[in-house]
């Protein structure tokens, strides 16, 4: 039972440790390429790919915020969140820690400032209040630096470096935000205006394998808002045992 309960604590670190490691080699490998070489077959993978990885990378952050990545070492927790963030976009921990805080306790009100609260209840103005947000003069100055660092270290001539990291690194973060931000946040949080006594936050009801497919289960995220302690990949059990998550 205790070895039990030892190997769940430490799942968490497992599946992040993969995560960066995936991202990490990914990142190596791919701008280690010759884009001119690469067929389109091959191309897509590639940068879908990263793109998973890269969301990855804030659900390693987002875990640390509830405090489950590592529930027994805080210090170790938030020391990974952090990294996390700055490797996803150059995101500050305790900014996005304060706002999402602020979400599960004021959801969907004029408090909640991953809501949009404004009349024109729109995905695209919502999405561009999202990135104005989190995309600050802090976090792109991170990002363009790295990106920068990473174009003088790629062995190719200067056009086709640029070319490289705009693919593989600035195209998954673009793709990996409107990941976030419709399968986490639009599609769950906005109301519906043909039903407006629709039960919100609303889950995706999804096969567990399209679930981890679509955003790491952050479509099963009435049940996330419901025990905000659960880890991301317990949610599809989660979702399985509670009746008002088939309701959603």
């Amino acid at each position: 039972m205790v070895a039990e309960s030892v190997q769940q604590r430490d799942l968490g670190l497992v599946f992040a440790a993969m995560i960066t490691a995936i991202w990490l080699i990914s990142l190596v490998g791919c701008l280690s390429l010759n884009l001119e070489s690469l067929q389109i077959s091959s191309l897509v993978p590639l940068v879908l790919l990263r793109t998973f990885v890269q969301t990855g990378l804030f659900i390693i952050g987002h875990d640390a915020m509830h405090g489950t990545l590592s529930p027994k070492r805080s210090k170790l927790n938030h020391s990974i969140g952090t990294a996390a963030l700055i490797l996803y976009a150059g995101l500050s921990y305790h900014r996005c820690k304060s706002n999402h805080d602020l979400h599960h306790l004021q959801a969907e009100t004029d408090r909640d400032p991953d809501y949009l609260s404004h009349p024109d209840h729109s995905a695209l103005r919502w999405f561009w209040d999202f990135l104005r947000r989190y995309m600050s003069v802090g976090p792109l100055t991170i990002l363009v630096s790295c990106w920068v660092s990473l174009i003088t270290l790629i062995p190719s001539t200067g056009q086709q470096a640029v070319l490289s990291v705009a693919v593989f690194c600035a195209l998954p973060l673009i793709l990996s935000a409107l990941q976030l931000f419709f399968v986490g946040t639009w599609f769950p949080h906005h109301l519906n205006k043909n039903n407006p006594n629709r039960q919100t936050p609303r889950s995706l009801t999804i096969h567990p394998l399209l679930s981890f497919a679509a955003c790491y289960h952050f479509g099963y995220h009435r049940e996330h808002h419901l025990s905000p302690s659960t880890p991301w990949f317990d949610l599809p059990r989660l979702r399985q045992r509670s009746p008002l998550s088939q309701t959603a």
